[in-house]
């Protein structure tokens, strides 16, 4: 039995469900399985909690529909998120503490006719490296990136579907150069959100509720 099934079932009949406890208890359950991300959804009568397990979504918990919107605003209170905005799409991160048992949480609310679904993206700080040769790219294209990565100026794209690897692989680039050139060069990054933090890079996490967007930020690093 699971800590969410296990805490839902001893509740009393009249109690309330915290949803504090409840998103805990999920979260436990996700980090246990090593799950790389949680979603929660509003079907037509019920909340589906699903993990993602090597890229297949596997069923956690059903819980009662009236649940969603305290749930909702007790994990947009974590990842510091407008919780009366039900609306537009957010996204926001919630940096790795004890109480979450040292992991990291990307959080994206996507707004949908029954209610707000949420994805919890999962991130151990502790099991991260970023490391260009430990990241599994072919020698050839391994060569690439470092030749690339040597040019004074110039743009690299790196796409790819989610979890396959773009935040890890952008992370391990630029800790290739702060490596390669200490303090003798300054690296800046706009990021949304930022994920982890990096040593010796000014990092900054857009905020276009504050009017802090992408344009903003490009344009007042390029002057």
């Amino acid at each position: 039995m699971n800590e969410t099934t296990r805490y839902l079932q001893s509740l009393p009949a009249d109690h309330p469900i915290e949803v504090a406890t409840l998103f805990h208890c999920i979260l436990v359950d996700a980090v246990r399985a090593e799950a790389c991300d949680i979603h929660i959804e509003p079907w037509e009568s019920t909340i589906v909690v699903r993990i993602r397990l090597a890229g297949v979504l596997q069923e956690l918990a059903h819980l009662p529909l009236d649940l969603m919107d305290k749930l909702a605003g007790r994990i947009k209170v974590l990842a510091n998120l407008i919780s009366y905005q039900t609306d537009l799409p957010q996204e926001g991160h919630v940096p790795a503490s004890p109480e979450l048992g040292g992991v990291e949480l990307r959080v994206s609310v996507f707004p949908t006719v029954r209610g707000e679904k949420i994805v919890v993206r999962i991130f151990d700080p502790r099991n991260r490296s970023f490391d260009l040769a430990g990241l599994g790219f072919e020698e050839d294209t391994l060569h690439t990136l470092v030749r690339l990565l040597s040019r004074p100026n110039g743009l690299i794209l790196l796409t790819g579907p989610t979890g396959s690897g773009k935040t890890t692989a952008i992370y391990a680039a630029l800790t290739h150069l702060v490596n390669r050139h200490g303090p003798t060069i300054s690296i800046s990054t706009v990021e949304d959100p930022v994920e982890f933090h990096l040593p010796m890079v000014s990092q900054a996490q857009i905020n276009p509720h504050k009017e802090f967007t992408y344009p903003r930020a490009l344009r007042s690093l390029m002057r």
